[in-house]
C-alpha cells in the first residue's frame, strides 16, 4: 500500500484552496473601478511510471503492452488575468475618464511609473490631475505662446515704421513625447484675449434691388472724386493678355475672348494696360479721404443714401477690448447694359462697401471710416502709400463686390497691385487704437499710427470665395436677382431683400468655468467667454502583453520582462483606446461565474478531504492488522 493517493489529494486540496481564493479575490472586487478578473487553469503533476509497456512481437504471440502509470496529483498551472473590457457607466463626475479599447493611464508617485485603468481622477489644491491614490496623472499641459506678425509699411510712407500686432494663445504641444510630464491647470486660469483677424459675410444681396435713387455718376458719389471709371477691371481679369489690335477707340472690343474670355460689355481702356496686362490704377489714401473729401460720400449727402446693406458687428483688439465695425454697401448700376459674363440679359448690381469704426456709438461718417472700395488700406499720412502686409511693392485697397449671373461671387472684394498689376484679393481694415498717444519727433513709433495701449487691429474681410461664371462657390455673399429661396424654421421662404450674417474670430478675455475630457484625452476648457480651449492632453500607454503586467495593488500596474515595456501614445491612435469622459469602467468579475466556480471548486476541495480521510481509515486498518 502507497500513500500517492493521499499526496495526490492534497495537491488537489492545495489547487481548489488556491482557486476558492482566486474566485473569492475575484468576487470581494466585483465593485472595484477597472478591475480585471483571474482566471486559475490546473494541469497534473508528474506521474509515477510502474511499467513501461512492450511493444508487440508477433513471433512469440505477444501483442503490446501500455505503460502502467500513477498520478501524483494536480497543481496549479497558471493564474491569468480576463483583460475583456468592464461595463462603462457614466457618472456625471467631468475629471471621471473610461478607456474604451486598449491602453492605460500613466500614473507617477515618487520615483515610480505605475500604468492604471481606473479614472477616477480629480485635480488636487496644486492643480495637479491626481488619480484615487494621489498618483500624478501623466501627459501633455498647454502652455502660453506668443506669435507676432509684422506688417511693414508701403516704400515710400511718410513714417516707415512697422505695424507689430501681438498674440497670445494657449498651444497644446503633444508630439514630443519626451516633454510628457505631470499635467496641471490652474483652477483660476484665465484666456488671454485674441484680437479678431477676420469678418466672415454670408448672406444675399438682391441684385434687384434698386439704387436708392443714386443716378448717372453715381460712382463718384460712392468711391470718391479720385476714383476711375472702371470698377470693374479686378473681376479675375488680371493676367490676361491684350494686344492694340483689341482696341477701338482706346476701349476694349466687344466679344474680345482671353484665357479666360473678357466679357463682352466691359470697359477696358488702354490706359489701364501695363506690358500688355490690365492695371488697376485710381485708389486713394484713407488719410486724404478724410482730409478733402468731407461731404463727398453717399452717407454724407443731404440727405444721406440709404445703403442697401448695413452689417454691425463687435470685434476685438488685442487687449481684448470690444471694438464695433459697422459695414455698409451701397448698390451701384454702372457694370453695362449687357451685363457680366452674358452677352445679353438683366443688368448686373455691384456694389460698393465701406466699413467704420463706429465704438462706442460713434456716428457712420467719413471721419470714423477705415477702409472700403477705391481706398487704399491703412492711415499713414499723406500719399497713396498703405500697408504692404509684408510683401514689399504690393499695395491692396478696397473694390467693388460683384457677381455673375449665376448669383455666385465675381469678385472678392479688394485688389492687389504686384508691379502695377491688380489681380484679386482680400480686403483688410485697420482700426486706430482706443488711446492715440503722440509721440514727439525723433521717437520713432512702434506702429505707423502712433499708440498707447493696444495695437491697431488688422482685420481681413471675407465676402466669399469669388470664381467665374459656373465655377463661382455660394459660400459667402450671393445676388440673386429678385432674392431667393432659403429654408427658415424649415419652411422653405422667399427672401427677397438683401441680408447678411458676420461672424468674427476675435474674444475678450475669460475665467475657466468647466472641464471636460473628449474622446481624444484632451482637457477641454470652457471660459466665460464661451471660448472652449485643449488646456491639457492625457498621454497614453500600450504593452505587447497585457498578461504580463505585474499587480502592485491600488489599481496599479507595473511592466514585467514578460509584458513588454511600455509605449507612449495618444488615445484614438495607433491602436489606443478612446476616453469617454465622465464615466467609469467597472469590474469585470461575473459573479455568476464566480459562484458556479466557488461551488466546483468547493466540491473538488471536499472530494480531495474524502481521499485524505479515506487513506487514514486504510492506514489505521494497516496498522490494527500490525497489533
Amino acid at each position: 500500500m502507497g500513500l500517492r493517493d493521499m499526496y495526490s489529494a492534497i495537491s488537489g486540496m492545495e489547487s481548489n484552496s488556491t482557486w476558492l481564493d482566486v474566485i473569492g479575490n475575484n468576487i470581494s472586487n466585483s465593485n472595484t473601478t477597472a478591475y480585471k478578473s483571474s482566471m486559475v487553469s490546473f494541469s497534473d503533476s508528474l506521474s509515477q511510471t510502474l511499467s513501461t509497456g512492450n511493444g508487440d512481437n508477433a513471433s512469440n504471440g505477444f501483442g503490446g503492452v501500455d505503460p502502467t502509470q500513477v498520478g501524483t496529483g494536480t497543481r496549479v498551472q497558471a493564474i491569468t488575468a480576463n483583460w475583456t473590457e468592464g461595463t462603462i457607466q457614466s457618472t456625471g463626475v467631468s475629471t471621471d475618464v473610461a478607456i474604451s479599447g486598449n491602453g492605460f493611464l500613466i500614473s507617477k508617485t515618487g520615483s515610480n511609473t505605475y500604468l492604471t485603468r481606473a479614472g477616477n481622477l480629480q485635480f488636487d489644491g496644486a492643480g495637479n490631475l491626481v488619480d484615487a491614490n494621489g498618483g500624478l496623472i501623466q501627459g501633455y499641459t498647454a502652455a502660453i505662446q506668443q506669435t507676432t506678425t509684422t506688417i511693414e509699411s508701403a516704400a515710400g510712407a511718410t513714417n516707415p515704421a512697422a505695424l507689430v500686432i501681438t498674440k497670445s494663445a494657449y498651444v497644446l504641444n503633444d508630439l514630443d513625447t519626451s516633454a510628457i510630464s505631470n499635467i496641471n491647470i490652474n483652477p483660476n486660469i484665465t484666456i488671454p484675449p485674441a484680437a479678431t483677424t477676420k469678418m466672415t459675410f454670408v448672406g444675399n444681396l438682391d441684385a434687384a434691388q434698386q439704387v436708392n435713387g443714386a443716378t448717372g455718376g453715381v460712382e463718384q458719389q460712392f468711391e470718391g472724386p479720385a476714383v476711375n471709371q472702371d470698377p470693374v477691371l479686378p473681376l479675375g481679369l488680371a493676367g490676361i493678355t491684350l494686344n492694340a489690335a483689341d482696341f477701338t477707340a482706346g476701349s476694349l472690343k466687344a466679344g474680345v475672348v482671353g484665357p479666360p474670355a473678357v466679357p463682352a460689355g466691359v470697359l477696358i481702356q488702354a490706359a489701364n494696360l501695363s506690358n500688355g496686362q490690365i492695371a488697376v490704377t485710381g485708389a486713394v489714401d484713407l488719410a486724404a479721404v478724410k482730409a478733402g473729401d468731407v461731404g463727398t460720400y453717399a452717407w454724407e449727402q443731404q440727405p444721406p443714401v440709404t445703403p442697401a446693406l448695413t452689417s454691425q458687428e463687435t470685434v476685438y483688439d488685442s487687449n481684448g477690448n470690444a471694438r464695433t465695425v459697422t459695414v455698409q454697401m451701397y448698390q451701384v448700376n454702372d457694370i453695362g447694359g449687357a451685363g457680366i459674363n452674358a452677352a445679353a440679359g438683366p443688368s448686373q448690381t455691384a456694389y460698393a462697401w465701406y466699413a467704420f469704426d463706429t465704438t462706442g456709438g460713434a456716428a457712420v461718417s467719413t471721419n470714423t471710416l477705415v477702409g472700403g472700395t477705391g481706398i487704399i488700406e491703412g492711415e499713414i499720412g499723406p500719399g497713396p502709400v498703405g500697408y504692404n502686409r509684408g510683401v514689399a511693392g504690393n499695395q491692396y485697397w478696397g473694390d467693388l463686390i460683384t457677381f455673375n449671373t449665376d448669383g455666385s461671387l465675381a469678385s472678392t472684394g479688394g485688389v492687389t497691385s504686384v508691379g502695377g498689376v491688380g489681380v484679386q484679393g482680400i480686403p483688410d481694415i485697420y482700426l486706430p487704437p482706443l488711446n492715440p498717444g503722440t509721440i514727439a519727433a525723433p521717437t520713432v513709433p512702434v506702429s505707423p499710427i502712433p499708440s498707447i495701449g493696444a495695437e491697431i487691429t488688422q482685420i481681413s474681410l471675407n465676402f466669399g470665395t469669388a470664381g467665374l461664371l459656373g465655377v463661382g462657390e455660394r459660400n459667402g455673399l450671393t445676388g440673386d436677382a429678385e432674392g431667393t429661396y432659403q429654408t427658415i424654421n424649415g419652411v422653405n421662404t422667399y427672401v427677397p431683400d438683401s441680408h447678411a450674417t458676420v461672424t468674427q474670430d476675435g474674444y475678450a478675455d475669460g475665467t475657466l468655468s468647466s472641464l471636460a475630457f473628449d474622446a481624444t484625452g484632451k482637457i477641454q476648457g470652457t471660459f466665460s467667454n464661451g471660448q472652449t480651449i485643449a488646456l491639457g492632453q492625457l498621454a497614453m500607454a500600450t504593452v505587447e502583453n497585457e498578461g504580463g503586467l505585474n499587480k502592485v495593488g491600488d489599481n496599479y500596474y507595473s511592466t514585467s520582462i514578460n509584458s513588454g515595456a511600455e509605449t507612449i501614445g495618444l488615445a484614438g491612435q495607433n491602436g489606443v483606446g478612446t476616453i469617454q469622459g465622465g464615466s467609469l469602467e467597472g469590474s469585470n468579475v461575473d459573479l455568476t461565474v464566480e459562484l458556479t466556480n466557488m461551488i466546483i471548486a468547493q466540491r473538488g476541495f471536499q472530494v480531495n478531504a474524502r481521499v485524505v480521510t479515506v487513506e487514514s481509515q486504510n492506514l489505521q486498518t494497516l496498522v490494527q492488522l500490525g497489533q
